[in-house]
């Protein structure tokens, strides 16, 4: 019962398909070459992946490259080689196609630069010497934020093109270019902190545009308010301060040079970003007035010749620069039918220490420029340097001058009194002197004066001056035979007399001499005379008194008798 229930089982359910594997019947023989092929596609595979891109690059000249052995490098790595050169299709150029490593693909842009490194000799220094030995490469510096590029244009020259890592790309913009090529160095206090990385024309090929690079750790030294100026070759500054010359160091006078330095007060600022814009000046001067802080424009109207005066020339006020010429025009005024010239100045008053007070800002300088110029303050031109014939604005105080102002008062810039120039001062008073001259009636008295040179002339000719002449010489002659005969007959006689007045004069000597008895004779004489005067006197006293006396006598007599 039990066996046929399990069969009635076993015949009601339907069978199981047989699965036969697909490689059950293979010889194992097979499995060798199957092995095989996947080895070599993987290394097919692995080599495909390994060769990188392949790129075009084009050069002037293919000297010291050879296809299959120059290398492609950058900081000294192989990134590719050189498979092929050919020349291009008008046979003016060189394209060199290179395979390049395949993790190198991203950087391969059209911002990626190109050149063949050789052995180079320039005013910047010997480069490439170790191509003596390896031969040339190719040099390639990436840059991954350009376009992605499989043809090129390589460079004949060296180019430096920093990726960042070490310093800050700088922004320079100059109106000429002047000695300042590419490798040119940028100097800090004459160390080198970086060098010029190209130079080019702006958009509207006005002005130069020259990136900079600043290594590190000099290029946090460079802020908003950093002044970069050409200090290339030699300097010969005219100005109104004289003749300057300035030199920096034997590379800069060859090669040329970029100097830049900040103010103290803008030492502790924010530190200038990179790709910042600064403007390149043509000299230290030019970039060290450049003004800063709080700026006061101004304008001053002359009336005469400005020759010599300059934008950039210093305006001083007790010798003491405060300020800047920006700009000298020539204006004409129709009412006046006259001309003038106004000067655009800006002053600079924190160069003006403040003392006794608190710090002035823009609105108290105008209130204290307002008070100077009613207390004299006036403006005017002096020579700076008899030798360049420069001229400066001079800021005085002339309290006892009237203020001069000959601008109409419309303009959006306040004016300065002006005074003229002394030179025109004299000029005026030469001026004046001449026109009294002219007043003079110089005709008439060269008429006079022609009429009394005739008279003269003819005095001079007449008959009678030659006879007066003639008298004359004449009368000469006679004085000249008086002379002979004085020296002949009557200096003789004149000795003679000399010689006995000199025999009296010692007679005279001998008798008035002390021991001389005529001498004492005459002194007794002289006692006796004034004895007899003495008596002579007293009897003039006695008949004064007694007047009676000449009639009867002397009063004594008489009582006797």
């Amino acid at each position: 019962m039990i066996d046929d229930t399990n069969r009635n089982a076993d015949q009601g359910q339907p069978g199981r398909p047989d699965v036969k594997k697909a490689f059950q019947n293979l010889p194992i023989v097979w499995l060798v070459p199957i092995v095989a092929l996947i080895i070599g596609g993987w290394l097919l595979w692995r080599d495909a992946a390994s060769k990188g891109p392949e790129i075009t690059v084009t050069f002037m000249t293919a000297e010291g490259l050879t296809a299959g052995k120059t290398a492609v490098r950058y900081r000294d790595v192989d990134v590719g080689q050189v498979t092929s050169i050919n020349l291009s299709d008008d046979f003016e150029h060189v394209v060199l196609t290179m395979r390049m490593n395949a993790d190198f693909d991203p950087y391969l842009t059209d911002k990626t630069k190109f050149w063949v490194v050789r052995p180079r000799v320039s005013a910047q220094g010997i480069s490439g010497l170790q191509t003596i030995v390896s031969g040339a490469y190719i040099e390639v510096v990436p840059d991954k934020m350009g376009k992605k590029a499989r043809k090129f244009a390589g460079s004949e020259e060296p180019e430096y093109v920093p990726d960042g890592s070490d310093g800050t790309r700088f922004i320079l913009m100059a109106d000429e270019l002047g000695s300042v090529a590419v490798g040119t160095p940028v100097l800090l206090r004459g160390v080198e902190v970086g060098e010029v990385l190209d130079t080019n024309l702006d958009m509207a090929a006005e002005r130069v545009s020259i990136p900079i690079y600043v290594r590190k750790p000099f290029d946090v030294l460079v802020k908003k308010d950093t002044r970069f100026w050409n200090s290339s070759g030699i300097s010969l500054d005219l100005s109104a301060e004289g003749v300057s010359v300035r030199a920096q160091s034997v590379r800069s006078v060859l090669a040329g040079g970029i100097n830049f330095y900040t103010p103290e007060e803008s030492l502790q600022s924010e530190t200038a970003k990179s790709d910042t814009l600064f403007r390149l000046h043509d000299n230290r001067k030019q970039a060290e007035i450049l003004a800063h802080g709080i700026t006061q424009k101004f304008v001053l109207y002359f009336d005469s010749s400005v020759r010599g005066l300059s934008p950039g020339a210093p305006v001083e006020f007790n010798g003491i620069r405060v300020g800047t010429v920006n700009s000298v025009n020539l204006e004409y005024v129709i009412a006046n039918q006259s001309f003038r010239v106004p000067v655009e100045v800006t002053l600079e008053p924190e160069r003006v220490q403040m003392v006794g007070g608190n710090d002035a800002d823009g609105d108290e300088y105008d209130r204290i420029m307002g008070t100077l110029v009613d207390r004299g303050m006036r403006a005017r031109l002096k020579t700076g340097s008899f030798i360049t014939g420069q001229l400066f604005v001079d800021l005085g105080m002339y309290p006892v001058t009237p203020p001069r102002y000959l601008g109409d008062e419309k303009g959006k810039i306040p004016e300065l009194p002006t005074l003229p120039q002394k030179i025109d001062e004299i000029s005026n008073s030469l001026t004046s002197l001449l026109e009294k001259v002219e007043t003079f009636p110089i005709e008439e008295i060269g008429i006079r004066l022609l009429g009394t040179v005739e008279g003269m002339e003819n005095i001079v000719t007449s008959p009678a001056i030659t006879e007066g002449m003639n008298s004359l010489k004449q009368a000469a002659a006679g004085v000249s035979q008086l002379v002979t005969n004085l020296d002949t007959s009557v200096l003789p006689a004149t000795q003679n007399a000399l010689e006995a007045a000199q025999a009296a004069l010692g007679g005279v000597r001998d008798v008035t001499s002390p021991n001389s008895p005529i001498r004492y004779n005459f002194e007794e004489t002289l006692k006796e005379l004034s004895a007899a005067a003495r008596s002579l006197r007293d009897l003039a006293d006695f008949l004064e008194q007694n007047p009676n006396a000449l009639i009867l006598g002397k009063p004594g007599r008489r009582e006797e008798e």
